[in-house]
């Protein structure tokens, strides 16, 4: 069974949508939209018609949510803790967090991302990311009312760094830029672990001027990181996607200013994410990346930022389905009272067969051994009394031997074949010995129907007697003795 993930970007001015369909052999896309909010002003109305646009072209039905929330709307703070644990970790960061935010924590939705450094066994270096909770609530309101229930929202562009850094043969030290059309944020990734994030607004009219900002904003990030941290920083590439990549060439003009290697990602084709949608929108990476990763982040269990906590938590299993399951409960107890009448009228039933049987039993051994006339285990004495009858079709008695002639004639027809051209003529079967007389067409199959029959358990020993040639019917005239 296919299990139906639907990735939802959501920014200032667009939202993307991609309903990947997972099955155990492979994961594909089943649909894509990209549709812009028509209305940036008023971004709860034109939030809401856009996802109205998406559910209405795409099939979301049973399918698990993952969104996004636009990056530039959440606070970001890099810390150092004592802690390992994650349940300490969280009752200390909002004390941690109180004194460098600008909004009491308590109006906050926290959650953090732990990285793995090299030389951090007694601390804990982390990225803690906050989101106000009116927003959060507005925010999951809209999906609410068009019946879309996220089980992840998160940092828009994080899920893309995330998968970048997990999912697809990347450096281990690189910088992830994901561009919109007014903003754009940057993931550095060190060692693997996404270390540092930067939302900037993006004040341009032209190409030249966009890429000076952005390459602003790229050394900004490097320099806090370097002093966060204590490192000279040096990535092996920068990788672009977003849907403000306009402008084709963005990357050129990046690595030409930042003086390193600029390419655009295709995290489909990267992560071999096969598409079978064919609508008349076509696939256009750098607007439909982030909507995919959202998607692969629920698809890979890649564990991440998850704002989804406290009041806002998903619903739990159990009262999301509380009805559906009673439902489900109640029909599966009457089925299984219904199975349990069965049994119990199958049994009664069964009793009262074996009953007849039992009867049917007694009056066959009482037809057939009448001398009997004491019945207690008609099974058992039926088989004594067959066992005594076949001793009477032994061998004569007084030769010692308990060989049955049944047995003897079965084991000489086994041993002789159908191809050796034999007539036996005579048998006869004596209390020390066994006579056969025969003729076949030649010396050697006397021979060979001698040697055949040395393999009876039975016979001691095997003689020719006689073995002539008949003129008169060419045939070869044999008399076998076998020895018991």
């Amino acid at each position: 069974m296919k299990r139906k993930i639907l990735g939802l970007d959501i920014r200032e001015d667009a939202v993307s949508a991609v309903l990947l369909a997972c099955s155990i052999k492979r994961t594909e896309i089943e649909a894509h939209l990209y549709v812009p909010i028509s209305e940036p002003e008023d971004f709860e109305s034109g939030l809401a018609a856009a996802l109205e646009t998406i559910i209405k072209k795409i099939d979301v039905t049973a399918a698990v949510c993952a969104a996004s929330f636009p990056a530039d709307r959440i606070f970001y703070r890099n810390l150092h803790v004592p802690f390992k644990k994650e349940n300490k970790i969280r009752q200390m960061l909002p004390y941690e967090l109180e004194p460098a935010l600008p909004i009491a924590v308590d109006e906050l939705i926290i959650d953090f991302h732990s990285l793995t450094l090299p030389d951090q066994a007694d601390h804990t270096e982390l990225i803690a990311a906050a989101i106000e909770k009116t927003e959060l609530e507005s925010y999951l309101g809209i999906l609410a009312s068009l019946n879309i229930e996220p089980e992840i929202v998160t940092v828009g562009g994080y899920p893309a760094a995330l998968c970048l850094t997990r999912l697809i043969d990347s450096p281990e030290d690189l910088l992830f830029l994901d561009i919109d059309h007014c903003k754009s944020s940057v993931f550095a990734v060190v060692s693997g672990e996404i270390c540092l994030i930067r939302s900037f607004p993006i004040h341009s009219d032209n190409s030249s001027s966009a890429a000076e900002a952005l390459c602003i904003g790229i050394r900004h990030t490097c320099a806090a990181l370097e002093e966060i941290y204590g490192l000279d920083f040096q990535p092996a590439g920068l990788f672009v996607t977003g849907c403000g990549l306009d402008d084709p060439s963005v990357e050129q003009d990046l690595a030409r200013t930042l003086q390193i290697s600029a390419e655009r990602i295709d995290l489909a084709n990267a992560a071999e994410i096969a598409s079978r949608h064919h609508s008349g929108q076509p696939w256009d990476p750098h607007q439909m990346d982030n909507a995919l990763a959202l998607a692969l982040m629920e698809a890979e269990r890649l564990s991440g930022l998850n704002f989804r906590r406290g009041p806002f938590a998903a619903k739990k299993f159990w009262s999301e389905h509380k009805a559906s399951l009673l439902k489900t409960g109640l029909i599966a107890g009457l089925v299984l009272a219904l199975a349990f009448f069965n049994v119990v009228l199958g049994s009664y039933f069964m009793g009262k067969e074996l009953v007849r049987l039992d009867r049917k039993i007694n009056d066959i051994f009482t037809s057939t051994f009448p001398d009997v006339k004491k019945i207690r285990h008609p099974y058992q004495q039926m088989q004594a009394k067959i066992k005594s009858l076949k001793t009477t079709a032994a061998l004569p008695e007084g030769s010692g031997k308990n060989i049955r002639a049944i047995d003897i004639l079965n084991d000489i027809s086994r041993l002789i074949p159908k191809e050796i051209d034999v007539n036996l003529t005579r048998l006869v079967i004596g209390s020390e010995s066994v006579m056969i007389t025969g003729d076949t067409d030649t010396f050697n199959a006397v021979d060979d129907i001698k040697n055949r029959l040395e393999q009876i358990v039975f016979f001691k020993k095997i003689t020719i007697t006689s073995a002539n040639i008949d003129k008169a019917e060419s045939r070869v005239s044999f008399q076998l003795k076998m020895y018991l």
